[in-house]
């Protein structure tokens, strides 16, 4: 009986060969399966998977940076009329300062801010007139009383800067105590902080002055 895969092709002797014996089919069996263990599995290379997208991150480095920036609003027309109307009053010549007054109070639409213009024009004259004779301050209230009309508010402040006048140029003169009383919270709080207010205005003023405030400042200034 043949062995399927054993060389029985004879030799030139005419022997056939000896077949494997067990022990030498053992061993090729043991050394082959050493050789299929012991290779090293082989290594193919594979390319390397893509990494998830992460959208955040792209966005944030390719997006371009938004700009927020936005163009500087325009000053309000009433702002810009505000500046311009102190400028104009701050270069007129006397001469022409009640004409102006009563034209920036007259054309301006804006009768409120006009009116801030114009009292803050009169604060600022009368503070480098205040101590001028009587003559120099009678002309120029004049003119500044037939500027602002029948303005109540302007008014009275040009009263009241008359009356600190008076009190501060004529201090041993006669003074009426009512118009003092009856005087704003502005003006009896500008006479306790004046350097040269005299002392029976401020003794007056520490006990009836209209708020608790100007009766200690007087008071302080008196004792």
């Amino acid at each position: 009986m043949e062995r399927y895969g054993a060389d029985t092709t004879p030799s030139q002797d005419g022997e056939r060969p000896a077949l494997p014996t067990h022990e030498a089919v053992t061993a090729f069996s043991t050394e082959t399966a050493d050789f299929v263990t012991e290779t090293e599995p082989m290594d193919f290379p594979t390319e390397p998977e893509p990494e998830p997208m992460d959208f955040a991150t792209e966005i944030e480095t390719e997006a371009e940076p938004m700009d927020f920036a936005t163009e500087t609003e325009p000053e309000p027309d009433e702002h810009v009329r505000f500046a311009a109307h102190l400028r104009a009053l701050g270069a007129v010549e006397p001469g022409e300062e009640s004409a102006l007054v009563h034209r920036i109070l007259t054309d301006d639409p804006d009768r409120a801010m006009a009116r801030s213009a114009v009292v803050r024009h009169l604060d600022r004259r009368a503070t480098t007139l205040y101590g001028a004779p009587d003559a120099a301050w009678e002309q120029w209230r004049a003119g500044m009383a037939e500027a602002v009309g029948t303005d109540a508010f302007l008014t009275k402040r040009l009263a009241e800067w008359t009356l600190l006048h008076t009190l501060l140029t004529r201090p041993g003169g006669p003074w009426e105590p009512t118009a003092l009383s009856t005087a704003s919270d502005w003006l009896q709080r500008r006479l306790t902080e004046m350097p040269d207010t005299p002392a029976p205005v401020l003794a007056f003023l520490a006990e009836h002055g209209r708020t608790r405030k100007v009766r200690a400042a007087a008071a302080r200034r008196v004792g």
